[in-house]
């Protein structure tokens, strides 16, 4: 059994349910060619064995006595949500009294009322990737079939919104957005997003 330390540092370590997958095709997205380094595996998905025995010994292997648990994608709602219950209730079972917390980024698009009402309820933390305005954010983040997004994202903080859900920003600054700081910053107050927004710089070739 390990032992909690008021002097330790906590261990970080990030969850991809679904690998490479993702239901949008961003024209800067680095991490969908990834699935190539598995494409002739049947499943790439983290399975509900394989979740319960890292959940298992992710927890035991912590000495603070709040843990994180940090869920990235592809796009981390393509799992369904009976999958994330049963992630809450490993939690539940291993995390013997220690303060459980959870983040999951997300692209936005997939929320639904069902989604948030489970957010909420177990206090999630949700980033949302959007670029800003509309004129720049659907420049680049794509849907699979080349559509535009930012409707959709928008929907999706209107759930987050309406449901109490914690959230917060990242946003990819590029070639078009970059010359215009305070048309983002506004936006971004707009959304009421909070000081934890984080912002990643890249330019088009």
């Amino acid at each position: 059994m390990n032992t909690i330390s008021p002097f330790a540092k906590p261990l970080y370590m990030m969850l991809k349910p679904v690998g490479a997958s993702c239901n949008m095709k961003c024209k800067y997205c680095y991490y969908l060619e990834k699935s190539n380094l598995y494409k002739n595996a049947i499943a790439h998905v983290l399975t509900e064995d394989l979740l319960e025995h890292f959940t298992k010994e992710y927890i035991e292997s912590q000495t603070m006595n709040e843990v994180l648990f940090s869920w990235h994608g592809g796009e981390a709602f393509m799992r369904p949500l009976s999958f994330y219950k049963k992630a809450v209730a490993l939690q539940k079972k291993y995390g013997r009294g220690r303060l459980i917390t959870n983040t999951i980024q997300t692209n936005g698009t997939l929320l639904t009322d069902e989604w948030c009402k489970f957010l909420k309820e177990n206090n999630w933390l949700v980033g949302i990737s959007i670029d800003g305005p509309q004129e720049f954010h659907d420049a680049y983040r794509r849907t699979a079939n080349n559509g535009p997004s930012w409707e959709r994202v928008m929907k999706g903080i209107s759930l987050l919104k309406k449901y109490g859900v914690e959230w917060n920003a990242m946003a990819v600054v590029n070639n078009l957005n970059a010359d215009y700081p305070h048309d983002f910053f506004i936006f971004l107050r707009t959304m009421d997003v909070g000081s934890c927004s984080l912002l990643l710089l890249w330019k088009e070739p």
